[in-house]
């Protein structure tokens, strides 16, 4: 079987870009990828405790009861596809909240170290020597009925 010129030229090149995709550490250095690493702190007043239920696509990481002042840290390595997204319930007496604690698009180029306090009105990233960056909760529900934890 004779190849031709062209068809060896095609076969060489897609040869080569196959090997540049399965080969990303050889073109872009052996280091890995720093993993990045969420803190969330229970600053509720009035010494309440927190119940805390964070998952993602890929992990759910429990229900974590947080008394006043406590926190519960996880690190976890942003996806292939950039698109992580780490969401979290917070609830405390009759109240229940839901935030996006993690976002590539808003928190990857601001922290590898992603430190939030949790208060009544809202979680706030901290930045260590510059002005908190506070959001408001993406959901509310209030129900005198609600038993801990009810996510």
């Amino acid at each position: 079987m004779i190849i031709g010129k062209g068809a060896m030229s095609v076969t060489v090149k897609s040869f080569f870009l196959l090997w540049l995709v399965v080969q990303p550490s050889t073109i872009y250095g052996s280091e890995p990828k720093p993993k990045t690493t969420v803190i969330v702190r229970n600053e509720l007043q009035g010494g309440q405790d927190l119940f805390l239920h964070c998952k993602s696509a890929d992990d759910d990481l429990g229900v974590q009861h947080l008394h006043p002042h406590a926190s519960f840290s996880w690190s976890f390595q942003i996806n292939f596809f950039g698109t992580t997204l780490f969401h979290c319930s917070f609830q405390w007496e009759s109240v229940l909240h839901k935030f996006d604690i993690y976002r590539v698009n808003r928190d990857a180029g601001n922290c590898y170290l992603c430190s939030w306090v949790v208060r009544e009105d809202g979680p706030c990233l901290i930045f260590a020597g510059e002005k908190d960056d506070c959001y408001h909760w993406n959901s509310l529900e209030e129900n005198k009925s609600l038993s801990y934890p009810n996510f």
